[in-house]
């Protein structure tokens, strides 16, 4: 999904816990774009958050309980929402 989505700026985090920085052009920070997709994510049932200084780093932090149908789910229906 990182080299299908251009706002994708970095991918970082340690575990379960995972941040995603969109940018615009590398360098200008994707806040409103982040706020949309966040929001269009919780339409979806799925509950993300937007984090960092600029506001434009979805922020994931899934419970314990999270398993490989939860992540199939969640990177399925985040790559559908940003290709809208």
């Amino acid at each position: 999904m990182l080299n299908q989505h251009d706002l994708i700026g970095e991918v970082r985090g340690r575990g379960l816990f995972i941040g995603i920085e969109l940018v615009k052009d590398e360098l200008v920070p994707a806040a409103a774009e982040s706020q949309t997709i966040v929001n269009h994510m919780k339409d979806k049932g799925l509950l993300l958050s937007t984090d960092g200084p600029d506001h434009n780093v979805i922020k994931i932090k899934p419970p314990l309980v999270f398993n490989k149908e939860n992540a199939d789910e969640l990177v399925k229906k985040l790559d559908e929402t940003m290709t809208e």
